[in-house]
């Protein structure tokens, strides 16, 4: 039986910063996700709030690998998506504009995060 780790983060769009996502809720009275965090997040609103999800995988340099994550593959960077076709995890350029490529345990194999598209978007540049 295969054991996937299923974990989130959230990048707040209002103070742009990356925090661990805590178990997600899907309620229409509450938030739809917690954040683990010091910090007071009263007043959040979904909107506020980008969740990516982590891949399963994790780069040469054993970094976790998340939904929207920038890599550097076989000289070239892509980012990290759902291919909802295939139902799977896959990658495609920065661009978006080459179909997507299904992204398993080879790819993270030979892969290293760069960063994500929210904290990094000047790497979103071909």
């Amino acid at each position: 039986m295969l054991n996937i780790e299923l974990k989130f983060r959230a990048f707040n769009k209002k103070t742009k910063k990356l925090y661990r996502s805590g178990a997600l809720s899907f309620s229409t009275e509450r938030h739809s996700f917690m954040i683990y965090t010091d910090k007071d997040m009263t007043g959040v609103k979904d909107d506020d709030v980008e969740i990516m999800q982590y891949t399963g995988q994790k780069d040469k340099n054993n970094k976790e690998i998340y939904q929207r994550d920038i890599i550097l593959i076989d000289g070239e960077k892509g980012i990290i998506v759902w291919d909802n076709n295939r139902g799977g995890w896959a990658y495609t350029d920065v661009a978006r504009t080459i179909k997507m490529t299904p992204f398993g345990r080879s790819e993270a194999n030979r892969c290293e995060v760069l960063g994500n598209e929210f904290e990094n978007p000047e790497l979103l540049k071909p």
